[in-house]
């Protein structure tokens, strides 16, 4: 399954990898933007602190945005680089539901790393799940995501697990490498959620034909 997804990610970025390459570093120097701001810890809670914190915040949609462009690339959709900063145009959903995936988070990893680790996983369709249903509530795209994963996190784990080298090859080009890991990585992870959300529904509509032919063979139900 794992080199399926891999192949068909590949197949994907074609012709798009030197796109995707600078789309990640531009996500990644946005990410990195927060730690400028931010005073010695040896030094008390400064002004400049505060900043940090805020633009901690205020980036939070993009992390959700790559994953959307990500998406896009791994159904073969047109994409620019506006497509990272999609989802501000729902913005207090965007950092609602990435402050309570990590608070949820924080909970379980209180508890003990395993559980923490297997609710990360749980957790891990959300952001999709609101690019595709966009009006689906913060905690119901969470719980939607938890029941997607449901028979599907040793398959996810697995998956990620077959990227070590991959990110070992990023550390040794002192991070360079992580440029073009970085969109296959989450490319990948996008198939993965299609192929989940393409079974759940194709067990959906299984389960709706049965129970109408149920229905239908009723004794109860009057001819037409």
């Amino acid at each position: 399954m794992s080199k399926q997804l891999k192949l068909a990610a590949r197949e994907s970025l074609q012709g798009r990898w030197g796109f995707m390459a600078l789309m990640m570093l531009l996500f990644l120097i946005i990410q990195g933007v927060p730690n400028g701001f931010a005073s010695s810890p040896e030094e008390d809670f400064q002004f400049i602190d505060l900043i940090g914190m805020l633009l901690t915040v205020l980036t939070l949609p993009v992390a959700m945005g790559w994953s959307w462009l990500a998406l896009s690339v791994a159904r073969d959709e047109q994409t620019k680089v506006a497509d990272l900063f999609e989802p501000y145009k729902m913005f207090l959903k965007a950092i609602g539901v990435s402050i309570v995936q990590t608070f949820f988070l924080g909970l379980w990893f209180l508890l003990f790393i395993i559980p923490g680790i297997i609710k990360s996983f749980s957790y891990m369709l959300t952001y999709y799940i609101i690019r595709d249903e966009p009006s689906i509530g913060i905690l119901d795209a969470i719980t939607r995501s938890r029941q997607m994963m449901d028979g599907h996190k040793k398959e996810a784990f697995f998956l990620v697990l077959s990227f070590i080298g991959w990110f070992l090859l990023g550390i040794i080009t002192l991070g360079i490498g992580f440029l073009w890991i970085g969109p296959y990585f989450s490319v990948t992870i996008a198939k993965f959620y299609d192929r989940v959300r393409g079974e759940e529904v194709s067990t959906t509509g299984h389960r709706t034909a049965m129970m109408d032919a149920n229905h239908n063979d009723s004794p109860f139900v009057s001819p037409e």
